[in-house]
């Protein structure tokens, strides 16, 4: 059963203070990989995507917000939000969180890219991400065209001072066709000044990529990577508590240029105990 809005508000209260204190004796620690030969994922680099806690963010958006704030997370990837965008940036100044993404359809990266920009600047993220392709693109030729598009994309919002367009798996994107994967033409064909990649490990690791491969074959273009696991029998899992290995993963991060980890589960069975269990996680994983 998914978790109430009485839930959410007593997160907020004295049952988040021991947390609360947790992350911040941790903040005090190393914050950067490498650090004593061992790295770890910087306080500012752990988020939320909110696509996990929609129904909650549904229902009570600045008290989801500061509920992911007082768990410890410092940035929110902007998903699943059908507010106006100076709302969006009002309610996560408020909750003292970064916004660093904001997901977009292919309709409107195509045809309302200019709205999709200037909602992009209001909330004041660094870059606009395409959350997926239509199915009929998933070929060799939708790919190609694919790439056009994120290249076209990325342009006018570096143009516009943003860091560009990424890219949101899901698995489809490692099919191979006639001999190419489809993730290829995509990493190969777009621009790389303004095309970078959020990787969706979760999804990856389903299909059964090495997801260390594709940061050393194109390093610098994984600005941002959905941290997502699985249990390996077809269902979702919180971070850290599947069958994926991240730490194996996460050695490759400077090669990769990842700048944010951010926690996505496509499903909701108790998203609060989600965001807990893989913000502890990720709090203290370490390679």
């Amino acid at each position: 059963m998914g978790q109430t809005r009485r839930e959410i508000l007593h997160l907020l209260g004295g049952a988040t203070l021991a947390t609360t204190a947790a992350a911040g004796l941790a903040g005090s620690a190393a914050a950067t990989p490498g650090h004593g030969n061992r790295g770890r994922i910087p306080d500012r680099g752990i988020g939320m995507h909110l696509y996990t806690v929609r129904d909650l963010l549904a229902d009570d958006p600045l008290g989801t917000l500061m509920a992911m704030s007082r768990i410890g997370y410092e940035c929110v990837g902007v998903s699943a939000f059908p507010r106006p965008a100076d709302e969006i940036r009002d309610m996560c100044r408020e909750a003292r969180l970064n916004p660093v993404i904001l997901h977009v359809g292919h309709g409107d990266l195509v045809n309302n890219l200019e709205a999709k920009l200037a909602d992009a600047k209001t909330i004041g993220v660094r870059w606009v991400v395409l959350s997926s392709f239509p199915g009929d693109m998933y070929t060799v030729e939708g790919m190609e065209l694919g790439a056009r598009q994120l290249t076209e994309a990325g342009r006018a919002a570096r143009e516009l001072g943003l860091g560009g367009v990424l890219h949101h798996n899901h698995g489809t994107e490692f099919d191979v066709i006639g001999g190419k994967q489809l993730y290829e033409i995509l990493l190969h064909e777009s621009d790389p000044r303004c095309v970078g990649f959020e990787l969706d490990l979760g999804w990856a690791h389903r299909a059964g990529v090495d997801s260390r491969w594709i940061f050393a074959d194109h390093p610098d273009r994984f600005p941002v990577l959905h941290v997502k696991d699985h249990d390996g029998a077809g269902g979702w899992a919180d971070v850290g508590h599947g069958v994926v290995d991240f730490p194996h993963i996460f050695e490759k991060a400077g090669v990769a240029g990842v700048r944010y980890w951010l926690v996505e589960r496509d499903d909701q069975p108790a998203p609060l105990d989600t965001a807990r269990n893989s913000f502890e996680y990720l709090d203290n994983v370490r390679w």
